[in-house]
């Protein structure tokens, strides 16, 4: 009993500190662009206007994926605010609850023993903890789709015509709903092919009475289809959008310009199994010998099908993203994870392959100063980087022979290396928030947030970055730009004035007409801007982007009335103004910039300082 109760215990604090690594620090790095700031503001703008079936970008209609995280994410704005780890959340959440459905179905399959080794390889997958992490779809669908396998698997463990059967089939037709719900057809399409080619290698037809047609299908249709239905019904064009723009085109045509040669997914594949690549070889040739065995039914061949199928589709595809082949790496964990419960001792391979991994990871670290990396726009934002990447090739090293040490108990050996992959991956993301000025705009958003004004338009010239709305908490006028949002903009309407220009022109023509705006500009098209002949001073910028105003345009808290043509100060307060149209209301000492406007005075902090020791004094005359 003492036993039962300790080995309850042990798996309560092994979930509460894996639970505390996976999700600690998950706002600590900004959202980087180009998915995270996507998929972070669409929930937001769903939010902000109460409209649950009709996705938009940028306030611009937006359907290449359907709304599953959209859904997800938002409802969490709701409830926690819109911050950073919530867009994060549900993706994190989903890789958390990968983890324990792929170690418990192999816990079910294969013992108790492969279960702890499933959970503990998945759980320390640098690809999979960093996608995990990064906020995409494929997380979420990576969560959906393995419901529908192991729920598969489950079921067919079960006794025939058990409820537990029914119950597993239920989930993974559930499984197969939320992937369609989270990126579309090959939520069903994918899990279908696996399970047709599977009958017909091992020619078992009976595997469909298995599957619970009648009500797997209806629970699957209750889901899926009312979105479906009303997102059509609002918008008309939306099945072709999306069926044929979005699902087939896109992967028989290299329409979305994201090409890769066949070899693509390879080392994507390999990284998600360090450092366990031997077991995973032995776990993809095993099942090779029953492929076309008549037999009862094979969970190792079937996972090996969803492996292979998946990997294939994917990898004769026109369109690629690091990303896709998420889906197969719990069931390559399982089929890891069987292998590794068969042994006593841990792998030299995999000790080797973590301990060559961690010294190579701080060679780089320790080297990267000398070979050029910290000498970017601002050199100690890789810094902090770097000490994060040492700390973390250090613990792995470190474990590492730990484990080594330990390696005639594979079980505590195997889940210490896993562990310090965990930790380090993590240490390596949360180092990455010094990278965030170079690919976000939070710095830059809180920078200029004292010229935001409801009432002030914003401008994004000649580029989109995608956290810009996001931190900005409002959509942007595109200038010259349109990218993915193009179909947005060629349905918007008589809204389109208000949501994109179509050149430079238009832009400096309303830039002129407008007493105040607020626009973002990459450096690389600043010199284009400077030809316009506006008039505009630089507010604030990052190593990507600056932000423009109008010459005249003070912050938000500086609108107050001012004495003409005099400036009064004492030691904490001043009231500045020029013998023109520009005024400097009330403010603080502290916080008066340098401003020049051509033809008008020169008023500098300066200036300000050595005026506020005296008290209360009036301006210098004003030319």
């Amino acid at each position: 009993m003492s036993r039962v109760i300790s080995t309850r215990t042990g798996l309560f604090i092994c979930l509460i500190t894996f639970a505390v690594i996976w999700f600690g620090g998950l706002g600590y790095r900004p959202l980087f662009a180009t998915d995270e700031g996507r998929y972070a503001e669409i929930p937001r703008e769903m939010m902000a206007a109460g409209d649950w079936v009709t996705p938009r970008l940028n306030g611009l209609r937006y359907f290449e994926k359907p709304p599953l995280q959209y859904w997800m994410t938002a409802a969490s704005y709701a409830v926690f605010g819109v911050h950073d780890w919530v867009a994060r959340l549900w993706t994190a959440v989903a890789g958390f609850l990968t983890v324990l459905l792929a170690g418990f179905t192999a816990f079910r399959l294969y013992g108790r023993k492969a279960g702890w080794m499933t959970a503990a390889v998945l759980g320390g997958s640098f690809y999979f903890v960093f996608l995990s992490h990064f906020s995409t779809l494929d997380a979420v669908l990576c969560g959906a789709m393995s419901l529908n396998l192991f729920g598969f698997l489950l079921a067919q463990r079960a006794t025939r015509g058990s409820r537990a059967e029914l119950g597993w089939m239920l989930a993974s037709w559930a499984g197969a709903a939320l992937a369609v719900l989270d990126k579309g057809l090959i939520g069903i399409l994918l899990p279908g092919a696996v399970i047709a080619l599977y009958m017909i290698l091992k020619r078992d037809t009976g595997l469909l009475r298995r599957l619970r047609i009648l009500p797997g299908l209806t629970l699957f249709l209750a889901m899926v289809l009312p979105w479906f239905i009303a997102v059509s019904i609002q918008n008309p064009d939306f099945p072709w959008q999306f069926f044929m723009v979005q699902q087939f085109l896109r992967f028989l045509t290299p329409a979305q310009h994201r090409p890769g040669p066949g070899w693509y997914f390879i080392p994507l594949l390999v990284l998600s199994v360090l450092p366990w690549l031997a077991a995973a070889g032995r776990g993809l040739l095993s099942p090779l010998r029953g492929l076309l065995r008549r037999e009862a039914f094979n969970p190792e061949v079937l996972i090996w099908l969803w492996i292979v199928v998946i990997f294939a589709f994917f990898s004769v595809s026109h369109s690629k993203l690091p990303s896709y082949i998420l889906p197969i790496i719990p069931a390559f964990a399982v089929l890891i994870g069987q292998r590794l419960s068969r042994l006593e001792r841990l792998p030299w391979s995999a000790g080797a392959i973590s301990l060559a991994t961690g010294i190579v990871l701080l060679a780089l670290a320790v080297m990267a100063p000398e070979w050029g990396l910290g000498r970017s726009i601002d050199a100690r934002l890789p810094h902090s980087f770097l000490v994060s990447a040492i700390v973390a090739a250090s613990l792995l090293v470190v474990a590492t022979v730990m484990a080594v040490i330990a390696r005639r108990r594979a079980l505590p050996a195997v889940v210490l290396i896993a562990a310090a992959w965990l930790i380090a991956t993590r240490l390596i993301m949360l180092g990455g928030a010094a990278l965030g000025p170079q690919h976000s705009t939070s710095a830059l958003a809180a920078q200029v947030a004292r010229y935001k004004q409801p009432n002030v338009p914003v401008y994004s010239v000649a580029g989109y970055q995608q956290t810009l709305p996001f931190y900005l908490r409002r959509t942007v006028t595109l200038v010259k730009y349109q990218g993915e949002m193009a179909f947005g903009i060629a349905r918007a309407g008589h809204s389109l004035e208000d949501r994109y220009l179509p050149t430079l022109e238009d832009f400096a023509a309303r830039w002129r007409r407008e007493p105040e705006a607020l626009a973002f500009v990459p450096r690389t098209q600043l010199a284009k801007v400077k030809t316009l002949q506006i008039r505009y001073r630089i507010a604030a910028g990052n190593s990507k982007w600056v932000a423009l105003v109008h010459k005249h345009q003070l912050p938000l808290q500086m609108f107050a009335h001012a004495i003409p043509c005099v400036a009064l100060m004492n030691s904490q307060f001043c009231v500045l103004v020029s013998d023109r149209r520009y005024g400097f209301p009330v403010m603080p000492t502290t916080e008066l910039p340098e401003f020049y406007f051509p033809g008008e005075a020169s008023i500098s902090r300066s200036w300000a300082a050595d005026q506020a020791t005296s008290g209360c004094k009036p301006s210098p005359p004003v030319p």
